[in-house]
């Protein structure tokens, strides 16, 4: 699913603006990036963890 699709989604679930969504998934993508380049794993419930891998 791409960034758009669930940004609708979301604003169809929940009735805020397209732009309001947006801007949620596009924070959200920021702060899952920001953990996981600093080696920290990433628990979403129903779909599982992200764990970063190590580069040798």
């Amino acid at each position: 699913m791409k960034r758009e699709e669930l940004a609708k989604r979301l604003a169809q679930k929940t009735g805020v603006s397209d732009s309001a969504a947006r801007d949620e998934v596009d924070e959200l993508v920021h702060n899952i990036l920001y953990r996981l380049r600093r080696g920290q794993a990433v628990k979403l419930p129903g779909v599982g963890k992200l764990v970063p891998k190590l580069h040798r």
